[in-house]
C-alpha cells in the first residue's frame, strides 16, 4: 500500500512527462483502483499487455525520480515548513503552498 501511495505521489509529480496513454492506463490502475482486466477489457486488450504498460511507467516514474529528486526535494521542504511553523507559520504555509501540500 505504501508503495502505491509512492508511485502516486511520483505521478502527480512527473504525469506531464508521460503520454496520454501512460496517463490514462496509471491513473485508472492506481487512482480509480481498477485491475488490470478491468482496465484491458474495454480496450480489447490482455491483462499481460496492461500490465506490461503499467510496469513500464512506474519504471519511467523512478527513472524520473532518480534523476529530477523531486519527490525528495517536496519531503525535506515539508519537513523544514513542519519545523519553521512553530517560528513563523505564516512563511511555513507559503512554502507548503509552493510544493502543493
Amino acid at each position: 500500500m505504501e508503495k502505491d501511495l509512492q508511485y502516486v505521489e511520483l505521478f502527480e509529480l512527473y504525469q506531464g512527462l508521460l503520454t496520454d496513454k501512460q496517463r490514462e492506463l496509471f491513473s485508472l490502475h492506481f487512482c480509480y483502483d481498477l485491475s488490470l482486466s478491468e482496465i484491458a477489457e474495454p480496450e480489447g486488450n490482455t491483462r499481460q499487455s496492461v500490465y506490461a504498460s503499467v510496469k513500464k511507467v512506474k519504471e519511467k516514474l523512478n527513472e524520473y525520480e532518480n534523476l529530477l529528486r523531486l519527490r525528495e526535494k517536496n519531503q525535506k521542504l515539508k519537513q523544514i515548513a513542519d519545523q519553521l511553523a512553530l517560528v513563523d507559520k505564516e512563511i511555513s504555509d507559503k512554502i507548503l503552498t509552493i510544493i502543493g501540500e
